[in-house]
């Protein structure tokens, strides 16, 4: 039996117990921060995909028939300036919207007294 093993550890009775917790208020800051850290992270997503479909496509020379039928130059620098202007705003409306949801909520909590939540433990042993 490995030191990481619980049988036998718990009764049967008591592996099933549900927990009821009330959700009564979201921290607004640590909302903000987690926000901010998701959609700089997804900023980051954003420019790096859009920068390999602009070299896919350049390659397979969509960017020489863009050039053809519409006349339009379509270079790695105007990609990237678009992609990393796409990514501010990103950031910058993603993190303002969930303090306002944050804030919300809060609000919405304190009149109604909060969200339940139930949580029970399902672990098959």
């Amino acid at each position: 039996m490995s030191i990481f093993s619980r049988k036998g550890t718990r009764s049967d009775s008591a592996a099933a117990k549900p927990v009821n917790l009330k959700l009564v208020k979201i921290n607004f800051w640590s909302a903000v921060r987690f926000a901010f850290v998701l959609s700089v992270a997804l900023g980051i997503g954003l420019v790096i995909t859009l920068t390999g479909v602009f070299l896919i496509m350049n390659v397979a020379g969509f960017g020489n028939l863009l050039k053809t039928y519409l006349t339009i130059e379509v270079t790695l620098p105007a990609v990237l300036s678009v992609a990393l202007s796409i990514a501010v705003f990103m950031i910058l409306v993603g993190t303002v919207l969930a303090g306002v949801w944050a804030a919300i909520f809060n609000i919405v909590a304190r009149i109604i007294g909060g969200v339940s939540v139930g949580f029970t433990n399902n672990n098959q042993q």
